[in-house]
C-alpha cells in the first residue's frame, strides 16, 4: 500500500481540520484553549503563514491557513501540533500522542468557498450546542472580524 500524499498549491490557502488522540475533550479547559492559540500566533509569525480563520472545539480544530514562501501546510500543521502536544503534556503531567497522527485539508480554490468556509468555521460552536451565536464563543476567530481592534492573530481577507 503506498502512502497518501498532499497536493501543495503554491500560494494557496487550506481549511484544515485535526482532531485529537481518541477524540479526547482536551479543549474543555479555557487554559488549554488559550495555550492553542498562542501556539498557533506564535508558529504564524515564525513560519510567516497568513490565519484566515479558526475555532477550537472540545476535540478538534478547524482553520484556514495560507502558507508563505518557505513552509508548506504540513510542516506548519507538524510545527503547532507537535509544540502544542508537547506544551499540553507538561502542563497536564502526562505523555503520549495528543493528535490523531493525521490531519485533514481542503484547498481553497477561490473567494466565495474562502467565505463559505470562515461561515462554516465561526458558526461551529453554534451548530455542536456550545453556543447561542458565533459571538458568544472564546474560541474562534469570529470576535477578531466583528472588533478589528484585536486583529494581531488573524488576516481578515478583503471581503
Amino acid at each position: 500500500m503506498s502512502k497518501l500524499r498532499r497536493y501543495l498549491e503554491p500560494g494557496a490557502s487550506y481549511y484544515v481540520t485535526s482532531v485529537t488522540n481518541r477524540r479526547e475533550k482536551i479543549f474543555l479547559s479555557p487554559k488549554v484553549c488559550k495555550l492553542f492559540i498562542v501556539t498557533m500566533e506564535f508558529y504564524k509569525y515564525y513560519l510567516d503563514y497568513k490565519l484566515y480563520a479558526f475555532v477550537v472545539m472540545p476535540d478538534h480544530f478547524h482553520a484556514i491557513i495560507e502558507p508563505g514562501n518557505e513552509f508548506n501546510i504540513s510542516v506548519i500543521m507538524n510545527k503547532i501540533k507537535g509544540n502544542f502536544g508537547n506544551k499540553y503534556n507538561k502542563m497536564v503531567g502526562r505523555s503520549g500522542n495528543v493528535w490523531q497522527s493525521r490531519f485533514f485539508d481542503e484547498g481553497i480554490t477561490d473567494r466565495k468557498e474562502l467565505i463559505s468556509k470562515i461561515n462554516y468555521i465561526h458558526n461551529n460552536p453554534v451548530r455542536a450546542g456550545l453556543a447561542q451565536s458565533p459571538a458568544d464563543y472564546e474560541f474562534s476567530s469570529y470576535n477578531y472580524y466583528q472588533n478589528k481592534t484585536v486583529n494581531y492573530l488573524i488576516d481578515i481577507p478583503g471581503i
